[in-house]
């Protein structure tokens, strides 16, 4: 499909090929069928425009062009648009004109194929993490003293006095003396008490100071995971019988 009003600063432009070469002006400007986006240019030789709408124009693509101070600069060179098949009509391009055009710049320059590359590629685009660290404050310490009571178990080694029986052997003289009548019986007699004297462990505390403490603070890495939903996009291809 063309259209004249498209792209009104376009119409009437002088369109120069990749380096700058003049190639004539633009009097057509065809649009997708199903985008309706400039995708061609149709040119007439020499600088000036032709009233003659009938003419089939020169075609060119608009892909990868600049449009500055009136005048269009294509990404093809002049070599490419001399060469390029003519539309069959001034008014519209036919799927088989296209695809032939399409073929033509292709492989007629680089600039060219960038152009034919875009008109049928698409960029796509897809969230992705980025994860970085960031010091910020994470919990407060305090040293505190508190008392505990615990068991302790000391060995103490104490000593007690201990009574024992001694036999001494009998003298002559004590023979004699602590002998009585024969056949009689002496009576019982005990000895006096006598006092035993033991150690007994005497437990004294005492608070002495016993370490110095202080706070100190150091880094320690571990593993962590983090997680997020990204979104991204997907290619879906539909297709149309309309030509």
């Amino acid at each position: 499909m063309a259209s004249d009003s498209a792209l009104p600063p376009v119409i009437g432009a002088i369109a120069d090929d990749q380096d700058g070469k003049p190639l004539g002006t633009v009097t057509a400007v065809f649009l997708d069928d199903v985008t309706g986006q400039p995708t061609w240019v149709g040119l007439t030789p020499g600088l000036h425009a032709h009233t003659d709408t009938d003419e089939v124009p020169v075609i060119a693509p608009v892909s990868g062009s600049d449009l500055v101070d009136g005048r269009l600069r294509l990404s093809v060179s002049a070599a490419a648009v001399g060469a390029a098949p003519r539309a069959s009509q001034p008014d519209r391009l036919t799927p088989a004109e296209e695809t032939t055009l399409r073929a033509h710049y292709a492989g007629a320059s680089p600039r060219a194929t960038t152009g034919a590359a875009a008109d049928s590629a698409m960029t796509r685009s897809e969230e992705q993490l980025d994860v970085t660290t960031v010091v910020e404050p994470w919990t407060r310490a305090v040293l505190r003293i508190e008392e505990v009571t615990e068991e302790v178990m000391v060995p103490v080694t104490v000593t007690r006095q201990r009574a024992r029986i001694e036999h001494l052997p009998l003298t002559t003289r004590d023979s004699a003396r602590d002998a009585g009548a024969p056949g009689s019986r002496r009576e019982t007699s005990t000895s006096e008490w006598v006092t035993l004297y033991a150690d007994e462990p005497v437990v004294t505390v005492e608070r002495r100071p016993a370490e110095r403490v202080r706070l100190a603070t150091s880094w320690v890495t571990e593993q962590t995971t983090v997680s997020d939903q990204l979104r991204k996009e997907q290619v879906e291809l539909t297709t149309t019988d309309t030509l």
